[in-house]
């Protein structure tokens, strides 16, 4: 898919730094090539290529492709205490203690996902 899905955690309303380390574990395995000096990763699964732009306290993924991808990057999101934010699409939490620590308007119809393929639901579903 070629839209933006952004990650990243929050803390009582305000972007909470740190967790870049954390979901660059989840995709270790599916770097193909990474530019340290921008934080561009070109990854690559089975099913699947896509690109993730890292930042000191989140990542960008865009033109995700296959599955395999969505569950390394719901995985990530996961370990590092994260929420996922597809453009256009409802915020997703991976735990419920997420949501009371939301901006206000992503909590708005905020999702619980847990894996790839219920992340995917959400997406396609919007």
């Amino acid at each position: 898919m070629s839209f933006d899905v952004f990650l990243q955690g929050f803390l009582d309303g305000d972007a909470r730094p740190g967790g870049v380390d954390t979901m660059r574990r989840a995709l270790a395995s599916h770097i193909e090539h990474e530019d340290p000096e921008t934080g561009f990763l070109s990854v690559r699964c089975d099913d699947g290529i896509g690109e993730i732009y890292t930042s000191s306290d989140g990542v960008m993924a865009t033109h995700i492709g296959g599955t395999q991808l969505w569950d390394a990057l719901v995985r990530g999101a996961v370990d590092a205490d994260w929420v996922i934010i597809p453009v256009g699409c409802p915020t997703c939490i991976t735990h419920e203690g997420q949501r009371a620590h939301l901006p206000e308007g992503l909590d708005e119809d905020a999702v619980l996902v847990r894996s790839g393929e219920e992340l995917l639901r959400v997406i396609r579903s919007s």
